[in-house]
């Protein structure tokens, strides 16, 4: 439903639009010169109709005042055949469109939805903004204190290192220091090390001169080049190739780097950020990653939480993608019911934000219903993970209580008494409800 201010001095045409806009559960009201406007102006209108000449006083000058307000709504200029100019220097002074007369209502309609879609998306986005800082999404303490300490620290230190499961948003963390630090007005590029073939690696971080190998014809700048002045982001860096690491090593401890095939070293000014999903430490004490690279790059290290452990983010998270497809795709913004939510955060989203991305765009395309129900995010959210597994939405329901229900039974590290207690269940129900949901499980204290 739109709020509509009609400002028209003839009374057909402020009486056929109120009546049939009123039919589709618009609000309408209506003034029938400048004067009556005027005792308007300032409220809160979804859209204005303005007639572009009014018995005392012309619509494109009352334009003026309407577009003064702190918060203007949209105005569309209605104009008879004499006065389309007045109405495209209307556009000009800031209207959104004009209309001429006669009106055809079917247009009248098209311009309300567009408009009023328009207007939903804008408050959506304010609404969110408040929970968002450079796409890093969220209120809870733990995504708080990454952003607090991304901007704290960028400033101090020129190697970081964000370690996090996949889906987490390492990359977003990165592009959070980037714009933090000194080097912000530098570029920010980027290498997945795994997705790089292992003789490619140092050609792509490096460079190359021509003739340096079997297909080299032409000079190449590489990432650290390309990335002079301001940050390259290494994702997945403990697939970095061992050679490659230790002249990756000699980068950082020089700040000198040497194409491939070239005499002359050439010199690195910015930000070195490295990311893996894997534990560094634990790769370098078995010999599998550099100990004196891990060493280097590990001078600030950020960590991008798993969603499970930030349950009350996945609802802001989930309506933030909602808001960003309908935009991106024209669609209707949707909301999920609370129940959903609930719903939501008792899945464990082993993909973790991207899993939860993917299933917001499927039921972008797939749900019709505002706001989304369970019913509605059972079926797709195996297909979000990428599983072709197809489950109903009562082995969905029982596969997402189950996990739960084991989530907590390890947080309470085995006490079933406790958990039965936080999950508000009798224990014996706890047994009989795991057993219910897998005969392998309730058999043990």
């Amino acid at each position: 439903m739109a709020k509509i201010l009609v400002i028209d001095d003839e009374e057909n045409i402020r009486r056929s639009l109120k009546s049939a806009l009123e039919r589709r559960e618009h609000a309408v009201v209506t003034a029938a010169n400048c004067a009556e406007a005027r005792r308007f102006i300032g409220a809160e209108f979804d859209l204005v109709l303005l007639d572009v000449m009014l018995p005392d006083g012309n619509g494109v000058e009352l334009l003026d005042e309407i577009l003064s307000a702190v918060t203007p709504p949209p105005v569309v200029m209605i104009s008879g055949q004499a006065d389309v100019d007045s109405a495209v220097s209307a556009i000009k002074k800031g209207a959104h469109d004009f209309l001429e007369k006669p009106l055809s209502l079917d247009k009248v309609l098209v311009l309300i939805d567009n408009i009023t879609k328009s207007s939903r998306l804008k408050s959506e986005k304010e609404r969110l903004s408040s929970r968002v800082y450079g796409d890093i999404v969220g209120v809870s303490r733990s995504i708080q204190k990454l952003r607090e300490d991304a901007v704290r620290v960028a400033g101090l230190a020129t190697r970081f290192l964000i370690v996090g499961e996949n889906g987490t948003g390492k990359e977003l963390v990165a592009h959070l220091v980037h714009r933090s630090s000194r080097f912000a007005e530098g570029p920010f590029v980027a290498l997945n090390c795994a997705a790089m073939p292992s003789e490619l690696v140092e050609s792509e971080l490096f460079g190359h001169v021509a003739g340096a190998f079997t297909g080299a014809s032409k000079r190449r700048a590489g990432r650290f080049a390309e990335a002079i002045g301001g940050s390259i982001f290494l994702d997945e860096i403990s697939e970095m190739p061992t050679e490659t690491q230790a002249k990756l090593l000699r980068v950082i401890e020089t700040n000198e780097f040497t194409p491939v095939g070239a005499d002359k070293p050439l010199r690195f000014e910015g930000n070195v950020i490295a990311a893996s999903n894997r534990d560094l430490a634990t790769a370098a004490a078995d010999s599998r990653f550099r100990l004196d690279l891990y060493h280097r790059i590990n001078v600030v290290t950020l960590t991008a939480p798993a969603l499970r452990d930030r349950p009350e983010d996945i609802g802001i998270l989930g309506e933030y993608f909602l808001a960003r497809f309908a935009e991106e795709t024209g669609a209707r913004i949707r909301r999920l019911a609370t129940e959903t939510v609930d719903f939501l955060r008792r899945y464990s989203f082993p993909g973790n934000v991207r899993e939860l991305k993917n299933l917001m765009e499927r039921v972008n395309i797939f749900c019709e219903h505002d706001p989304v129900r369970v019913e509605d995010i059972g079926p797709l959210l195996s297909a979000a993970s990428g599983s072709a597994e197809r489950l109903t939405l009562r082995e969905a329901t029982q596969r997402f209580e189950l996990d739960y229900i084991r989530r907590t039974i390890a947080r309470c590290d085995g006490n079933m008494q406790q958990a039965a207690r936080e999950l508000g269940l009798e224990r014996s129900h706890l047994y009989k409800k795991l057993k219910q949901l897998d005969p392998r499980d309730g058999d043990s204290d």
